[in-house]
């Protein structure tokens, strides 16, 4: 049984969930439903994009499709801005190197998600490991 978990307060959400692309998509609608219903003023498409790439990355990368590690993820509202964290279970990577690297071709299947982020307005930062990533957003 898979168990797919959020909880909710009026400023944040959090899901739990095993590494799955369907859970990907659970997360995904979860949360940018949890922001329509504060009135949040965000692009949709911008969150969703930007979102999906950082829990792709954990499943795919993070936990190498391994249904029975986790993804957690989170997005925390403030005044001005919204930040979202996103871990996985994994053994991490050497996100320097990454973010240093010139963005691959857009008919590559890989490797864009990073550098695709901060053209939507998000702040990238990663805890030592690299198996946790914080984004940030200014809102309003």
């Amino acid at each position: 049984m898979e168990d797919f978990i959020c909880s909710e307060n009026n400023r944040s959400i959090s899901c739990n969930f095993p590494s799955t692309l369907a859970n990907v998509d659970r997360a995904v609608d979860t949360i940018k439903d949890f922001l329509l219903s504060r009135h949040v003023s965000f692009s949709p498409f911008e969150l969703v994009f930007v979102l999906r790439e950082a829990l792709n990355n954990a499943v795919i990368h993070g936990n190498e499709k391994n249904s029975s590690l986790k993804v957690a993820c989170s997005l925390h509202l403030e005044h001005d801005s919204l930040t979202i964290i996103v871990t996985d279970q994994g053994k991490g990577f050497d996100w320097q190197r990454q973010l240093l690297k010139t963005p691959v071709s857009s008919s590559t299947t890989s490797g864009r998600g990073l550098n695709s982020m901060e053209p939507y307005g998000f702040t990238l930062r990663f805890n030592a490991a690299g198996n946790t990533l914080y984004l940030t957003k200014k809102i309003r």
